[in-house]
């Protein structure tokens, strides 16, 4: 057996503790959002625990991590569709649901908080950490247990409840569909690099570069 091998069976050993104590911290850093901004207590967070993912099962998250021309063009093509499908039901859904405009802005007004220069740099070393986590860890650590759609879905529901302290009905709900999303896509892929690329897409598109409320 070589080394490799022999980290990868490690990590997967520990990776439920890791996802039981990532799952606290998320949720404390949820809770402390208000206080610090949401880009430095999850944002803080996403990048302090992916460090750790990367300390603790460098051979394995390594391995997740090995891109290839198909699945950074998956990727590519599941975040764009993701972005299409948001920036088409966003306003039909508005129009039913008009809490959901107030919700938005007061979630914009978040995450604009930085300049846009300085929230697109921070975004990669962010949702890396996130994707190193949460479908790299957590998710992992569910398949294993409960089988890959059942992990799958309840990774996407944990995904979700760990942002409530945040107080945003629509994060809850784009966390839970994004999660599936980006969960379905680690499932069938095995890799995390379609997730990194549909999330980063997904991410620069809505929240940063073409908006919602903008449109």
């Amino acid at each position: 057996m070589n080394d490799a091998t022999t980290g990868i069976l490690s990590f997967k050993s520990r990776s439920s503790s890791l996802a039981v104590a990532s799952i606290v911290v998320w949720l404390a850093a949820a809770a402390s959002a208000g206080p610090l901004g949401i880009w430095s207590a999850i944002g803080g967070t996403a990048v302090a625990l992916g460090l750790a993912v990367l300390l603790f099962g460098r051979p394995a998250s390594t391995a997740l991590l090995k891109p290839s021309p198909r699945l950074i063009l998956l990727g590519a093509v599941a975040g764009g569709l993701m972005a299409v499908t948001t920036y088409v039901l966003y306003p039909l859904l508005a129009q039913i649901v008009p809490f959901i405009v107030i919700d938005t802005a007061e979630l914009y007004a978040a995450f604009r908080a930085p300049s846009l220069v300085v929230a697109s740099l921070a975004l990669v070393p962010v949702i890396l950490g996130e994707e190193l986590v949460w479908r790299g860890v957590v998710q992992a650590s569910l398949v294993q247990r409960l089988g890959a759609w059942r992990g799958v879905a309840l990774a996407a529901v944990v995904y979700a409840a760990v942002h409530v302290p945040l107080g945003s009905p629509v994060l809850v709900a784009v966390a839970f569909f994004c999660g599936l999303a980006w969960g379905t896509l680690r499932a069938k892929t095995s890799s995390l690099v379609p997730t990194l690329v549909a999330h980063l897409l997904w991410d620069g598109l809505v929240l940063l570069w073409l908006p919602l409320d903008t449109r």
